[in-house]
């Protein structure tokens, strides 16, 4: 086979980071901030130690959940993920521009996921409203107002997981001779 000088590879994985009720500042001592923290930092670690590799970019992609309006949740998970690019930049010493972000307001499709892998009572009168042209203000609204008790196990159930961030360290390793 053809030699590769290039080896890319990418390692990612998914941080719980907690906020205080509508805070978008990183409090490492906040609840389980320490660990969740040490996932981001313990993965850049153990490609960035290496001499023969090469860290090309981090990208931090956060997510929130569906309660709440909107508007809120889409400044919320923007202010968060700016917030953890800043404590990783911090850190590190990165250029402004190593760390790319994203955000995603509510994470529906991980909704979706949740549900259809549950025994939820109303499954799939749920899932018909996830996958509606509803606004996502109103899908909220309406599976809380019709499915109440369906509703209250996945604001403590699901939701806490949908509140994430995704990362991913893409780096190369040298050519060898």
């Amino acid at each position: 086979p053809n030699a590769n000088n290039e080896k890319v590879y990418a390692i990612s994985g998914s941080a719980f980071v907690d906020f205080p009720v509508s805070n978008m500042e990183i409090h490492p001592d906040y609840r389980d901030n320490l660990r969740e923290l040490a996932k981001i930092t313990g993965t850049i670690d153990s490609v960035r130690g290496d001499k023969d590799v090469t860290i090309q970019y981090i990208s931090i992609k956060g997510y929130a959940s569906p309660e709440s309006p909107y508007s809120n949740n889409e400044r919320l998970a923007k202010g968060r993920t700016k917030a953890l690019k800043e404590y990783v930049e911090n850190l590190y010493n990165f250029d402004d521009n190593f760390i790319k972000t994203d955000y995603e307001p509510e994470d529906w499709a991980g909704l979706e996921r949740y549900v259809a892998s549950s025994n939820l009572k109303h499954k799939e009168d749920i899932l018909a409203t996830i996958r509606s042209d509803r606004e996502p203000d109103n899908k909220e609204w309406w599976i809380r107002s019709n499915w109440n008790e369906d509703y209250n196990f996945l604001l403590n159930n699901c939701y806490p997981a949908l509140r994430r961030s995704d990362y991913v360290i893409e780096y190369t390793v040298r050519h060898y001779t």
